[in-house]
């Protein structure tokens, strides 16, 4: 009878994949594996994200929410259709999170599939505009203090460039501000609704000090204020490009990399996060035939330090993981998939409504009828998932993980 991963089960899969020996040398790629990481936008891409999961002796996925598109199911009415007159009076986000919580755990159960997880992703920040006068609200935590022993610790930690310029009480109106407040609310509410097995906040344009502070409040505010010590979180240290932009990725230098080393262990070390994002060369949104190669020398690079000053082994998420030319095994711990089955449910659609063009023109019952639905767009969905298991080295390989227990 298939049951949702919980963090900690997802958390001693990524264990027994961790890319590194004890001694800090990289396994041997069969020794290695990626986890799959497919968002889900509407009930039939996490039907067919679970039915792939299941196919066979089982594969692992990670099956992942964003903000918007809970907003979107949950009804948000600025991000769907509303006729005129109708007027909607309820929390978006939590609606959202409660219809996707049920509808994915009944699937998981329906087709026993057992290594099934829940996943927040791209859960962003409101952006920071150190010229605004946000409106504020009454909170209870200090985040003058917050302020404070990030720029100590990060001190401490020989990380003093990393420290900007800027006005505390500027961070402080943004921190105690109406936006982030209300962000904060959200995705405690969401994770306290879903109980997800992995959850990621984005905070992207987000300057370096405030990132450690938003990420260890965030943090916190799961530990404690839901006394959830399951969830693994993903904390974001910098970001991905998307199709299309002017922005071309650089290297890095030897001792920029051992720069950002550091930064990204303290970052994993101060917030706590078990998963970890950052630019490798990814751009999100990617087109047909678009592909952008990995920066594995990074990865590598900046992955072991990791683990050797935190003593844990964060899972890197690769954003953008449709225009991905190749995808490391374990050095990326997950990767994210989006786009391609936004296009492979979308072509699928397409094609039968082409072929069978003057049948719909006409009012053919049997072409308009659900069959698109749950035939075309569902298999188009799951052939697609399926494919993007390959190279990742974790299709079919449910009796190993089986035997981990947890």
């Amino acid at each position: 009878m298939g049951k949702l991963l919980t963090g900690r089960q997802l958390r001693a899969i990524f264990d027994h994949y961790c890319p590194f020996d004890e001694d800090g040398n990289l396994k041997p790629e069969d020794q290695r594996a990626t986890l799959v990481a497919a968002n889900s936008n509407n009930w039939w891409e996490t039907r067919a994200f679970v039915q792939a999961a299941a196919q066979g002796e089982q594969s692992p996925i990670i099956i992942q929410f964003s903000h918007n598109s809970n907003r979107k199911i949950g009804g948000d009415p600025t991000g769907i259709f509303v006729p005129e007159g109708v007027r909607y009076c309820a929390n978006s986000v939590v609606n959202g999170a409660k219809a996707n919580a049920a509808w994915i755990a009944m699937e998981a159960e329906a087709w026993d599939a057992d290594f099934v997880a829940v996943s927040l992703d791209h859960f962003k920040v409101p952006k920071f505009n150190a010229s605004q006068d946000y409106d504020r609200r009454a909170t209870p935590v200090n985040y003058e203090e917050k302020i404070d022993a990030a720029v100590a610790y990060l001190e401490s930690k020989g990380l003093a460039s990393m420290v900007e310029e800027f006005d505390v009480a500027v961070y402080l109106r943004y921190l105690t501000s109406v936006d982030y407040q209300q962000f904060r609310a959200d995705f405690l509410d969401t994770v306290s609704v879903m109980q997800p097995a992995w959850g990621m906040i984005d905070t992207e344009g987000i300057p370096p000090v405030l990132d450690f502070i938003i990420t260890q409040d965030i943090a916190t505010g799961v530990c404690v204020d839901l006394n959830n010590n399951d969830m693994m979180l993903e904390a974001e240290l910098g970001a991905t490009g998307t199709s299309g932009d002017e922005i071309e990725y650089q290297p890095m230098s030897d001792d920029e990399l051992a720069e950002f080393a550091n930064l990204a262990a303290a970052f994993v070390a101060y917030t706590g996060a078990e998963g970890v994002a950052y630019d490798i060369g990814m751009k999100h949104a990617a087109k047909a035939g678009e592909k952008h190669p990995t920066d594995v020398r990074k990865l590598e690079v900046v992955q072991r330090p990791i683990i050797e000053q935190t003593g844990v082994y964060a899972a890197y998420a690769q954003h953008g993981g449709t225009g991905a030319a190749d995808v490391p095994r374990s050095l990326v711990g997950k990767t994210n998939l989006n786009t391609c089955f936004l296009v492979a449910g979308s072509q699928a659609r397409f094609e039968y409504f082409d072929a069978n063009a003057d049948k719909v023109r006409a009012g053919d019952k049997n072409i308009c009828g659900t069959d698109v639905e749950t035939h075309v767009y569902l298999q188009g969905l799951y052939e697609s998932v399926v494919g993007r298991y390959e190279n990742t080295g974790s299709y079919q390989i449910g009796p190993e993980l089986a035997v981990l227990g947890g």
